[in-house]
């Protein structure tokens, strides 16, 4: 069993030093660079199980600081790049981070004692020698930051013995990976999709071709030139693929698309394996479970049977899932209630909210997943919503609470609710319904503009209606459920 990172490295670099497993680097050399990576975190004062910030888009580098990281026991932290400045510094402080290693032009965001950009790496390495710090069971193996709801991001906490052993021993079996695969490494590192995408390839010695930034036409070339035979892509990703003209002619040695993130139609998904060629498997997850916990098989994609198609796919052997009603009981078969799963991939935690992760937990080891849905006679899951109003557009999650309390200060609007509505290319887009002050006029364009000086691009609302009132519940909740359904009306999927 593969119980670490550390031992991930070590049992590649022994038994196959000279294969190639990142873009060209074998594991040797990732072995090498990521000893030198230790022993520089060593000479910076890093101790065991301190934090290790990375801020930057995907590149091969990444995984020498991961595995450093792993080699001296501390905790890779790697960073969302497109968070406001605001927002990383709040996670620096956050995890007490004394060192980033950053993308040169992202080297002034947040304030952290030591500061490595990429481009200066080779200056900043130590010596190629192992520091000795054994890897415990229980010792943090990487930490990510889920986006916040009104206050910072919480940092999900994923331990080696087992959120990693599941990941690196099952997962990756699961999803189909096989030694002379080469894989599309094309979601950010810096999520779950992609790092445990990334991970759960190079312990079945898949070759990662690495992908900085995702441009259609760019990356089919590179799926060419390096005969890629698996990828993992959110629907907005998929998308953008079937989008560039002539790609049926293209000379893929694609054999299969692993796909999740976000709502996708039947229509899209057909189109898309109508381009593509290739078998299709559906995961589906969330953060907190170490990533997909369910699976809907390449042989359940079959278009003459949308209904299946429509599905999330069924836990795997080692996962239980139940769907609960509101009163905490298991509803019946085909009845809709809250997914709630019970595994070995459940996370540890959330780093230094204990209330936070008592409330994500229900007795004996039960996470709440948020996602409202229903189990059919054979065990597939089917989702159709969000109890916590999560949106997902392009694959990042974006939590409606944040984007509202920014909202709630601009000086025309008196009432705020932000929802996710359906996008042909992103799955859903951030959408706004507000409500003008007396005697004020409001100006869509002014309210977008306004987020977009306090928030990531990417949480800030596409659109804006103006409305007289909010639909309200007799306690003053706004019925969310009812602003959604004008939105999504006609459309079969509303969760993905």
């Amino acid at each position: 069993m593969t119980q670490s990172l550390r031992a991930l490295l070590e049992e590649g670099a022994r038994t196959t030093p000279n294969g190639r497993i990142v873009d060209d680097l074998t594991w040797a050399q990732l072995h090498g660079q990521a000893l030198r990576v230790a022993s520089a975190l060593l000479r910076d004062g890093v101790g065991v199980q301190e934090h290790v910030v990375y801020l930057g888009k995907n590149d091969a580098r990444f995984f020498a600081y991961l595995f450093g990281c792993a080699l001296i026991g501390a905790v890779p932290t790697p960073l969302n790049w497109r968070l406001a400045p605001d927002e990383l510094t709040a996670i620096v402080a956050d995890c007490r981070a004394r060192v980033l290693l950053a993308d040169p032009d992202l080297t002034g965001v947040v304030p952290v004692p030591r500061v490595v950009p990429l481009d200066q790496l080779e200056n900043w390495l130590g010596p190629a020698e192992d520091p000795g710090i054994p890897a415990a069971p229980e010792h943090i193996a990487f930490q990510l930051y889920t986006s916040g709801t009104t206050g910072p991001p919480k940092g999900a906490m994923f331990a080696n013995g087992t959120n990693l052993r599941v990941l690196l021993d099952d997962i990756a079996v699961q999803w189909g990976f096989v030694s002379s695969d080469v894989s599309l490494l094309a979601m950010p590192l810096f999520h779950m999709g992609g790092l445990a995408w990334a991970l759960a390839g190079m312990a079945r010695g898949a070759r990662g071709v690495v992908v900085r930034d995702f441009e259609p036409s760019a990356v089919l070339d590179t799926m060419e030139r390096e005969r890629v035979t698996t990828a993992f892509c959110v629907p907005a990703m998929l998308a953008a693929l079937c989008a560039v003209t002539g790609i049926d002619r293209r000379a893929l040695a694609l054999r299969q698309m692993v796909y999740s993130g976000s709502p996708i139609s039947t229509t899209a998904l057909t189109t898309a394996m109508k381009a593509l060629r290739c078998d299709f498997v559906q995961i589906y997850g969330m953060t907190e479970a170490t990533g997909a916990f369910a699976q809907l098989a390449a042989a359940e994609h079959d278009p003459a049977h949308a209904v299946a198609l429509r599905s999330a796919g069924r836990p795997y052997p080692w996962v239980e899932v139940r769907v609960v009603g509101r009163n905490g009981i298991d509803v019946p078969t085909g009845e809709i209630g809250e997914i709630w799963t019970r595994s070995e991939q459940n996370f540890v935690g959330y780093w230094n909210r204990p209330d936070e992760t008592a409330a994500t937990f229900a007795e004996d080891g039960w996470l709440r997943t948020g996602d409202l849905g229903y189990l059919d006679d054979e065990g597939r899951i089917y989702l159709v919503d969000r109890a916590k109003d999560l949106i997902i557009t392009g694959g990042e999650n974006i939590y409606p609470g944040q984007v509202e309390d920014v909202l709630a200060a601009h000086p025309d609007l008196s009432e705020v609710a932000v929802i996710g509505v359906p996008d042909e290319r992103w799955g859903e887009t951030v959408w706004a319904v507000v409500v003008p002050r007396a005697g004020s006029r409001v100006d869509p364009a002014g309210v977008i503009a306004f987020a977009r000086d306090r928030l990531a691009h990417f949480k800030c609302p596409t659109g804006v209606d103006v409305v007289a009132s909010l639909p309200r519940t007799a306690t003053g909740k706004v019925i969310k459920v009812a602003l959604r359904e004008q939105y999504w009306r006609g459309h079969d999927r509303r969760i993905g």
